[in-house]
Order: C-alpha cells, then sequence, then structure tokens
C-alpha cells in the first residue's frame, strides 16, 4: 500500500494543475493508504519511508487540487458575471437607441438620415384597376410622401418600408395600382416622393403609417391619420 500511496500521490501531484476536479478523489485515495500503511508498519516496526512520501505528496496534491478548483470556479464565476453584465449592457444600448416618433400630415420626421413627410392623404382613393378586387366594407387610402436624405451616404427607401394600422388593426398593402411598387435610391443631400396604397376599413377611425426605413431594432415613425 506504501507504493501505491507514493505514485498515486506523485501522479496526482504532477497532474494537480490540469486535471485537479478529477484528482481529488484519487489524492484522497492515495493519502488513505499512505496513512493505512504507515499505521500497519509502525506497528511491525517496519519501514515507513515511502508510505511518508505517499501520505505527503497525496496531502500536497489534494490541497493543490482543491485550491486549483475553487481558483477555476471562482474564475468561471467571474468571467460568466462578466459576460452576463456585458450582455445586459448591449441589450439595454440597444433598447436605447431605439427610436420611436408620431408625426401628422406636413410634419417632417428623421430616421436613419432620412427624412419623411406624409404631405398627403386621400382616404378614399378610386383610381386603380377596374379588375381590382376590393371588399365591400373596405376602401383605399393613398398616402404621398417625399423623402430627403440628410446624411453623408446614399439611403434606399421603398413601399416595403410602410406598414399601416386602421384603428390597431394592421391593413393589407393594395397593388392594383399603377405606381405602388415604387423604389427610390436617394443620393447625398437629395430628394424623392413616393406613394403607398392600403385596403382599410371604411369605418375606422384612426389610421396610422409607420414607417421604418428598413431597421431592425425596432424603430420607426408614426404618421396618425385622424
Amino acid at each position: 500500500m506504501g507504493i501505491a500511496s507514493f505514485v498515486i500521490g506523485l501522479i496526482c501531484l504532477i497532474l494537480s494543475p490540469f486535471f485537479s476536479v478529477f484528482l481529488i478523489l484519487p489524492s484522497i485515495l492515495g493519502l488513505v493508504l499512505g496513512i493505512i500503511d504507515v499505521v500497519r508498519k509502525s506497528k511491525k516496526k517496519e519501514s515507513r519511508g515511502l508510505s511518508i512520501a505517499g501520505v505527503v505528496l497525496s496531502t500536497i496534491a489534494l490541497v493543490v487540487c482543491i485550491l486549483v478548483t475553487v481558483l477555476l470556479v471562482f474564475v468561471f464565476n467571474t468571467v460568466s458575471d462578466s459576460i452576463s453584465s456585458s450582455l445586459d449592457y448591449i441589450n439595454d444600448e440597444l433598447e436605447n437607441q431605439v427610436t420611436e416618433i408620431n408625426a401628422k400630415i406636413n410634419e417632417p420626421a428623421t430616421l436613419n438620415d432620412v427624412t419623411v413627410t406624409l404631405v398627403a392623404v386621400d382616404k378614399d382613393f378610386k383610381d386603380y384597376y377596374t379588375f381590382a378586387m376590393v371588399d365591400d366594407d373596405c376602401k383605399i387610402l393613398k398616402a404621398d410622401f417625399e423623402f430627403e436624405n440628410v446624411g453623408d451616404y446614399t439611403e434606399y427607401v421603398s413601399y416595403s418600408d410602410f406598414n399601416c394600422y386602421a384603428d390597431k388593426f394592421s391593413c393589407d398593402t393594395f397593388s392594383s395600382v399603377e405606381d405602388s411598387y415604387f423604389y427610390a435610391s436617394i443620393g447625398e443631400g437629395k430628394k424623392a416622393k413616393g406613394s403607398v396604397y392600403f385596403e382599410i376599413p371604411k369605418d375606422a377611425e384612426t389610421i396610422e403609417i409607420e414607417y421604418d426605413g428598413g431597421s431592425y431594432d425596432g424603430s420607426k415613425i408614426t404618421f396618425v391619420v385622424e
């Protein structure tokens, strides 16, 4: 047992900095074997050198394993807390960067370096294709917009940047019009115009047209049409 204690203690001591968690039990085993062998040989008055060496090595290995394990747990918790705090900070920053603007007709609003103005609204637009199918309880809304690039790079706007809500309910885009799918590339300091069309209920009281400019963070301009 003295030899086994010595071998186990030596191996555990050498490997303890690298496999501390897995060597705690073997170190305890080497320590127990060494103590048993020391007691047994003391009664027989035999040489206990190897057994004592096994006890010492196993004890040192056990202490190292425990210290390294505690250190690893501390480092892991510190890193985890740091990562969690960083992610929370990033999420908070992203939330703080979300822009929500309310505007009315002829009231310019700027989002992502594009100034958008709702210049006119026709809540009963009828100049669409004769073959178009419109529900009996609905009508077509046409909204005319102007855009100005106030940034330093080319900006892009299109009909897909808009959503419409009638009394908080989503409205379908209406496409049976010649210029329903507008798209514009706006250079620095330049302007563009475009119209969007939606099918809305005839009895709608409040209409909101949202422009998000292709934003992925929830930023938007909401144009309220009474």
